[in-house]
């Protein structure tokens, strides 16, 4: 920052110099102008934390979504057994219980996770957003308003073709799994916690 300094000629030396204001400092002087600073920087900060929290609480969403693309409808076998590899470890991920879950309790598990056709009752949990997420979210009501259950005849299907090269799926069934299961792991609810007084309740 410059100086301000009078003229120093022989002429002007009678001349009084005008006042230079003091330069505005960009630092709040008055205390309403640091509490409103310090609310809004606070408020970035809770911000900032809730939504690394949910990115951070959705990795395993993004992780089997990139397992899922990696599928290949030309091994329908192969590819019904990977896609059951896949739900298998998000289920545990969820609740380790999941484990033991096979055949019919598996295809039921995975039905009861599945939301409501609504989309207001997908925002929060399901605040995880690959890049493919908005084509997505403009197709919800038709995706979710379907009769598809995994207790259904393809769910027993893809089961089957899992354990067995005696039994197979064809491309658009094994295409409406992935499809479907893609929708379920962007769009499942997570169980709720269990606190510590209902577990003494139990």
């Amino acid at each position: 920052m410059s100086i301000h300094t009078p003229p120093s000629t022989y002429i002007l030396r009678d001349i009084v110099d005008v006042a230079v204001p003091e330069s505005v400092a960009w630092w709040p002087q008055t205390i309403g102008w640091q509490i409103l600073a310090l609310v809004i920087l606070m408020a970035c900060f809770v911000w900032g934390y809730r939504h690394i929290n949910v990115w951070w609480q959705n990795r395993y969403r993004r992780e089997a979504l990139q397992a899922l693309a990696t599928l290949d409808l030309g091994l329908p076998r192969e590819s019904a057994m990977s896609l059951l590899t896949i739900i298998k470890a998000v289920l545990v991920y969820l609740d380790p219980k999941n484990a033991a879950l096979f055949g019919e309790a598996l295809l039921q598990k995975l039905d009861s996770l599945l939301p409501s056709a609504t989309p207001s009752s997908a925002k929060g949990d399901a605040e995880v957003k690959p890049e493919h997420h908005a084509d997505f979210q403009s197709d919800f009501q038709s995706n979710f308003q379907s009769d598809f259950q995994y207790q259904g005849e393809l769910g027993k299907k893809w089961l089957a073709a899992s354990l067995s090269s005696q039994h197979t799926l064809t491309d658009p069934e094994l295409a409406t799994l992935i499809e479907h299961t893609r929708s379920w792991l962007l769009l499942h609810r997570k169980p709720e916690p269990i606190s510590a007084s209902n577990k003494g309740a139990q």
